[in-house]
Order: structure tokens, then sequence, then C-alpha cells
């Protein structure tokens, strides 16, 4: 008799975490159903016209109707959603439409614990969430990275036509892990047969890495010298939301950050190698992958 194939759920599956996850579940023994936010999103991992484990369905996370017919007869559950004042909401919304769909487990993309005096708002919705979680769903577990490589593309603007980085890290360091690696982690799990025995899992890259190094090593990969201005919170603050234009609760977010990272010294050595049987990637070798990204760029095209 043939093994059945179990359905994963994967929402948040256009991010930079969850299209990865897309992209490992394809080669695995499950069918992977990408939830969209709108029908109209182009699908992280194409559909083509040969037989595929990958399939999409859209679905309004305000909606608990849609969310419901978007877990039906699916097994397990990848809970990703943008971070934003409405992720406790959406992902509550996400939680009740697996229980009463019968999923039995999720695995949840969260943050750091967050020690006091240290605050970051935006932990405390993950807080929130997690609680919820853990009264309504026997099998979970949280991932807890740090922070991603990957986010350093937030800074590419600055990097491009500025040859400068801005924060409030000062000699701090914060440590990094690929998004792919994470993902590794995540699929190891959705994937894992029996019921998982933590739930909590911190994830930490192999190094951790001040500013100043981040300098150095985007002076090299970009043939050109890169400096780090390190500016007092509130500059930073400032500097967020009036050059860059972010919303008022993401630029907290990341002077948040910085500021925990003062307080609290993040990990210096990975946590996962032992979940994904290798050694994790280090930032080295995603800046020379993506290299393009941090590239000069003449301050002309700025007026364009």
């Amino acid at each position: 008799m043939k093994k059945i194939k179990p359905i994963i759920v994967v929402f948040g599956c256009t991010g930079t975490v969850g299209r990865e996850v897309m992209r490992q579940l394809k080669d695995s023994d499950c069918i992977a159903r990408g939830v969209l936010r709108s029908p109209e999103r182009h699908y992280p991992v194409l559909v083509g016209t040969q037989p595929s484990n990958i399939t999409y369905v859209s679905a309004d996370l305000n909606s608990r109707g849609q969310l419901k017919e978007a877990c039906i007869g699916a097994d397990v559950l990848f809970l990703l959603t943008a971070t934003s004042p409405d992720q406790v909401e959406q992902e509550i919304n996400i939680i009740d439409a697996a229980k009463q769909s019968g999923i039995k487990r999720i695995v949840k993309l969260s943050a750091p614990v967050v020690q006091s005096p240290a605050k970051v708002e935006v932990s405390q919705w993950h807080s929130k969430i997690e609680d919820y979680l853990s009264q309504n769903m026997d099998d979970f577990c949280c991932l807890r990275p740090h922070s991603f490589m990957q986010n350093w593309e937030r800074n590419a603007l600055t990097i491009q036509y500025f040859g400068k980085i801005y924060g409030a890290l000062g000699h701090a360091k914060r440590n990094y892990i690929d998004c792919r690696d994470v993902a590794t982690v995540a699929v190891n799990y959705l994937l894992a047969t029996d019921e998982l025995k933590q739930r909590s899992i911190v994830l930490a890259g192999p190094q951790a890495i001040t500013n100043l190094e981040m300098a150095a090593k985007l002076s090299h990969i970009t043939c050109r010298k890169i400096e780090y201005e390190d500016i007092t919170p509130d500059e930073l603050f400032s500097r967020l939301t009036t050059k860059s234009k972010l919303p008022r609760w993401l630029a907290t977010h990341i002077v948040e950050l910085d500021d925990l990272a003062i307080k609290f010294p993040e990990p210096e050595t990975d946590t996962i190698t032992d979940l994904i049987l290798r050694k994790p990637r280090i930032m080295d070798e995603y800046l020379q992958e993506y290299r393009h990204l941090f590239k000069r760029k003449p301050l002309w095209e700025l007026l364009f």
C-alpha cells in the first residue's frame, strides 16, 4: 500500500524565507500548498506543465472563511506572515483555521525572547501569538532567528549611492543567519514523522558581526570604500522615517534591535549544524553571491 503524502500549507510563501521553504519542499515527498494573499501574486516557485507537488491557493488573512478553505485536508502548516501591526490578529486567524481544519502541527517563524530591560515591540507581538498557539495546538515549534543576512538588502540604497552604513549599534555585534538555512530547519520540522519534542529553538548563524566589520566586508566585495557611521538612536529613527520613508513601527523595530544587541550580546557561534546536518552559510558567502545588490550606482539615478 502506497504511503499517503502529507499536505503542507505554507503561509508567507512569497517572502524570503517562505519562498525558500516552497523551493525545498518541491524536492520532498509531500504536497506543498502555498497561500497567496492575492490571486494576482506571482508564484514563488513556478508550476510547469508537468505534474508537480507544488500547488497554490489565495486567501485574505482577515477572512476566517477563506483561511479555513486554504487549510482543508492539510496535515501540517508553516506559519509566517509579514511583520506588521496586524500580525497578531492575522496569525491567530490562521491558527484557528488550522485547528478547525484538523491540521496537527504548526511550525512558526518567530523571534528571540527579549529579556528586560530591553524592549522589542515586534517580539511582544510574537509572544502573544505563541501563547495562543500553545493553547490551541499540541504539536508545534517556534523558530527564533536573530537576524537574517538578507536584511542587509534594506541598506542597499545607501551603500550603492553613498558608500555608507548607518546604525546605532556602536561596537556591539549582531548574529546573522542565511534565510535558506532557516528554511532548511523549517522544512525538516514540517516533514518530521514523529511529534516535535522542542517547542522553541534559537537559530543562530556562524558569526556575530559588528557594523564596522560589515563595512569592511562590503568594501571588499564592492571594491570601494564603504563606511559605517554610528549615530544616536534618535538620529537613526529620524533618518529611517524621513529619508527612508519607513513606517514608524518599523523604524522603531530597527532601532530596538540595535539596542537589544548592545544590552544582550548575541550568539558568537551557530546553533543549527546538528539541525541541518552541515555547517551553515557564512556572511562572506552571502555577500559574494549577492554582491550585485551593493555595487556602486551613480547619484544621478536617484533623480529619475
